[in-house]
């Protein structure tokens, strides 16, 4: 594959660039199914990115199906069909606004109680530190929406990732990024973003102490009243 296939990304979501320019290179037939990816180092430096918003896009893309990662063995293209990759757009979900919200939402109350659960099972030490770290940066977070709601998916991710389940994490990590291209934060006041952080705090106790029935419920609530408010700011 030659280096100069890529071209630097250099607009704010960064991860939807590098998305988009990776399915037009497969649809122009530049990258072949089959055909193994650049690692992540060698890539991000073909797209000029870094590599953490280099995961954010290769998640996306594993979770449509396009891209597949086999483990020690690199990521590689999907023999996906075209119109599939064509026909996907983030413009698109854009338009459905609140009915689009309120179907991630319910994926998100299907699966991120269980998440809870499982963390208080599964989380170690080292888990539960790095959940408090991002829980301490949401509740410091006073004044920015937009960064209250990253710090905020950063929280359920941390969460995610204490389960040890990697289809659990993409699952929940595209979910939480398709709400955030939607503009759910429009839906969102801020006295509801404050509640939610101590709701967080909830949670949070819970899985430290190990209580999964305490978790779930915890975050049960937490989504049917983030599901309340939005529907009752639409």
């Amino acid at each position: 594959m030659e280096n100069n296939l890529f071209t630097n990304i250099k607009y704010a979501r960064v991860y939807e660039q590098i998305v988009e320019q990776i399915r037009e290179l497969i649809q122009e037939g530049k990258i072949l199914p089959g055909e193994r990816l650049p690692g992540e180092r060698d890539l991000s430096s073909m797209l000029g990115c870094s590599r953490t918003s280099l995961r954010e896009a290769l998640r996306v893309l594993e979770a449509e199906g396009v891209v597949i990662a086999k483990p020690g063995g690199g990521r590689y293209v999907q023999n996906v069909d075209q119109r599939l990759v064509m026909e996907y757009s983030f413009d698109s979900v854009d338009l459905m606004k609140t009915t689009s919200i309120i179907y991630f939402l319910e994926v998100r109350e299907m699966i991120e109680p269980n998440i809870a659960a499982l963390a208080c099972e599964r989380a170690t030490e080292e888990d539960i530190l790095k959940m408090e770290k991002a829980l301490l940066k949401v509740e410091a977070e006073r004044k920015n929406i937009d960064e209250k709601l990253v710090r905020d998916s950063m929280f359920h991710l941390a969460l995610a990732e204490a389960t040890h389940n990697f289809v659990l994490v993409t699952t929940l990590e595209t979910n939480l990024n398709m709400l955030q291209q939607i503009r759910m934060k429009t839906l969102l006041s801020p006295d509801r973003l404050e509640r939610s952080t101590a709701e967080h705090r909830a949670i949070f106790d819970a899985v430290k102490r190990r209580k999964p029935k305490e978790a779930s419920e915890a975050m049960a609530a937490h989504l049917k009243r983030l599901r309340e408010s939005i529907l009752n700011n639409q």
